[in-house]
């Protein structure tokens, strides 16, 4: 009789089910909102991450990684195909007070007008008054990250302080590239176009050290395994991002991984928003 049990046993374990009859099953009801986009940020000497003594850290991840916030995986590199761009104001409380989720998200058309503060930071003005909270201007980037068995993820970028250049960098890096249409006349390529390739690298002023982007522009997404089903999927993030259907989670917006970094230069456009 246990033979017979075993013998069962091993059929059933055996057996391939082929799932793809079956795709997306259960799935029905999860939208966008009911999905946590991961958000990749490079490790520094701040990220919780790095540290034995948090209990969020992990295993092997060394400043200068880029990490998954979700998954918890990381990589000295990766490649991404850019889907989706905008820019946000993030309001927050002083350094060391509040929730550590933004006070308020304002599209840049909706920001007060701003001040600088003898803080270094972007304040408005209440009754004449620097008021005590802290607006960033913060750049958004929604990827698809790219693994070499042709698979793909969605993930968010984020880029505020001293990042926020080489977001300015990486967006006329895009905006370059151009082809002629049927008329002669050159256009721009879509976003989704190119496959860039991101990592982490330390830059420093005579004040401070802080790890940042260095982006590169890789190949075409035709010379991917499977270009057309990138491009789609890239054309389907973009709307699902433009409807307003896909947010940063709170905490990929909060990256003070830089430090109080009082001593770097402000950049100009992050004084008067909405231009």
């Amino acid at each position: 009789m246990n033979d017979v049990a075993k013998k069962k046993k091993s059929d059933v374990s055996t057996k391939v089910i082929d799932f793809s009859s079956h795709a997306g099953v259960g799935f029905e009801n999860v939208s966008a909102q009911e999905m946590a986009i991961p958000f990749l940020k490079i490790a520094s000497s701040q990220t919780p991450e790095v540290k034995k003594s948090n209990a969020k850290f992990v295993e092997g991840l060394d400043q200068g990684d880029i990490f998954n916030s979700v998954t918890k995986d990381f990589y000295k590199s990766i490649h991404v195909v850019p889907c989706a761009f905008r820019v946000r104001c993030v309001e927050w409380s002083p350094l060391g007070e509040g929730t550590g989720a933004p006070v308020k998200i304002y599209k840049p058309e909706n920001c007060p007008p701003l001040t600088r503060g003898a803080d270094g930071e972007d304040h408005y003005m209440i009754n004449g008054a620097v008021s005590p909270t802290y607006i960033v201007r913060t750049a958004e980037y929604f990827v698809l990250r790219l693994n070499d068995d042709g698979s793909y993820e969605r993930c968010q970028i984020i880029m505020q302080k001293t990042q926020y250049k080489k977001s300015r960098y990486w967006n006329t890096m895009m905006m370059n590239q151009k082809i002629p249409s049927q008329s002669g006349s050159l256009v721009t390529l879509p976003m989704f176009a190119n496959v860039y390739k991101m990592e982490g690298v330390q830059e420093a002023n005579k004040k401070n050290d802080w790890w940042g982007w260095k982006i590169t522009l890789d190949k075409s997404v035709n010379d991917l395994k499977s270009p057309t089903q990138i491009v789609e999927e890239a054309k389907h993030f973009h709307e699902l991002v433009s409807s307003g259907s896909v947010d940063p989670a709170p905490e990929a917006l909060n990256d003070n991984d830089e430090g109080d970094l009082k001593d770097i230069t402000p950049n100009a456009d992050s004084v008067v928003l909405g231009s």
